[in-house]
């Protein structure tokens, strides 16, 4: 068997040769792999399969192409080596559709599909996965949809295969619109990997060398991420967002970039102060951002529990109220500033009329009903409002019937009530 498959390599690589009179590297390269082949052993498998990629590689324009890179796959296949069978046997649907060989190359990845657990999540899409569109495109088209595809199917198994994939496609076509993607994605790739070093080398190569790509913003987010996140270099993360912002003030993706800032001076560099104006810049900047909220509560938090300056905590909360009064969130902070009232300055006056007015202002919010009661608590507690405690009591009863409060607050409005009553 391994001499007809030695035989047969050697044929067609000097078919090649004859048919398109190669020059001599072309030659020279052939009888290169056949004296490989001659050596008939096993443990030069391996450099054998090697030194065909190269091949590939080296005479892109070289006839049937296909059957080398088929035998390439056979080669994987009959070593009983299934993630590399796998991946070129799929490389072989994508480039040479119109093949000869696709039928085995596609009745093989279907039984790895169906057998080996590591490919079990391409299962339901196994049709899918072995028809892909590629029978009119172009060898570059073709292999980037391939690229493509595997960074989507996020196989961890051919994770590293899916790398050299990208290397090879950067080699043979360095330009844009193209190279741009396939360089991102390496990056997403290795910094999977746990190669964060690599994958910010690949961001940063892109930033540069493609600053006009739809990729480099994000580029720039995900530096910054992996300065932090997996390097400790918290200080290149915030420049690395301070440029952002300060090149793409308008991208959608600056307020994240913002708050990412403010949550690293904060998180990472301990320094509060920074990170409470770095808080506050995210709702004066982009003030119609998702992330304009969060930041406003991030920054009431940092007065509350760092620097004690409740009342400036209580007013970022009323801003919240104030300027995004339709945000999911308002409600939240009417009860924030509440608790605030209540539990740090003991103002109960104040945090019972905070509390009801979430009630007030927020009927249908998930937390009316425990602040309307919490309004009834204090005033029957602290302020020993009895009357205004079982009106409160009240209204959750009526307006929140099916809530655990509601069972809660009938209990009060009885003791109350019979207190009053013994009282008379």
């Amino acid at each position: 068997m391994e001499s007809l498959m030695k035989k047969w390599i050697l044929c067609t690589l000097l078919t090649f040769t004859t048919a398109l009179a190669a020059p001599d590297e072309q030659s020279d390269y052939t009888s290169y792999i056949g004296a490989l082949e001659d050596l008939n052993h096993k443990e030069f498998s391996k450099i054998i399969i090697k030194e065909i990629n190269e091949y590939l590689h080296r005479f892109p324009a070289a006839g049937n192409l296909d059957d080398i890179h088929f035998k390439i796959a056979t080669l994987y296949s009959d070593r009983k080596d299934k993630v590399r069978s796998f991946f070129t046997n799929l490389e072989v649907i994508y480039l040479y559709p119109n093949s000869s060989h696709i039928p085995v190359a596609k009745d093989r990845v279907r039984a790895l599909l169906l057998r080996e657990k590591k490919f079990r999540a391409l299962q339901d899409k196994m049709e899918t996965v072995v028809n892909p569109a590629t029978r009119d495109s172009t060898k570059e088209s073709a292999y980037f949809a391939f690229i493509s595809d595997m960074v989507s199917y996020d196989l961890k198994s051919t994770r590293k295969l899916t790398i050299g994939a990208c290397e090879n496609f950067l080699r043979t076509n360095p330009e844009m619109p193209r190279a741009d993607a396939v360089l991102f994605w390496k990056a997403q790739l290795l910094e999977k990997e746990k190669q964060a070093p690599r994958a910010i080398a690949e961001l940063l190569k892109l930033t540069y060398l493609y600053n006009k790509s739809i990729f480099a913003t994000a580029s720039k987010l995900k530096m910054a991420e992996l300065f932090t996140d997996r390097l400790k270099m918290h200080d290149k993360a915030i420049l690395a967002l301070e440029e952002f912002i300060l090149e793409f003030p308008e991208d959608p993706q600056a307020p994240y970039a913002q708050f990412k800032m403010a949550r690293i001076i904060e998180k990472k560099k301990k320094k509060h102060l920074e990170a409470l104006d770095a808080y506050k810049a995210v709702a004066e900047k982009f003030p119609r951002s998702v992330e304009a909220v969060p930041a406003l509560f991030e920054a009431a938090r940092l007065y509350e529990d760092k620097f004690k300056e409740y009342d400036q905590a209580i007013r970022i909360c009323t801003e919240v109220v104030r300027d995004f009064p339709e945000d999911i969130k308002a409600p939240h902070a009417l009860a924030e500033a509440a608790r605030i009232y209540e539990k740090r300055l003991k103002d109960y006056f104040n945090a019972a009329s905070v509390y009801f007015k979430v009630y007030g202002h927020y009927p249908e919010s998930n937390i009316a009903a425990e602040s309307l009661f919490a309004a009834a608590d204090i005033n029957e507690k602290r302020l020993k409002d009895y009357e205004k405690a079982i009106m409160y009591y009240r209204f959750v009863v009526d307006q929140y019937p099916d809530k655990k409060v509601a069972s809660k607050a009938i209990k009060r409005i009885e003791k109350l009530s019979k207190d009053l009553a013994n009282n008379k």
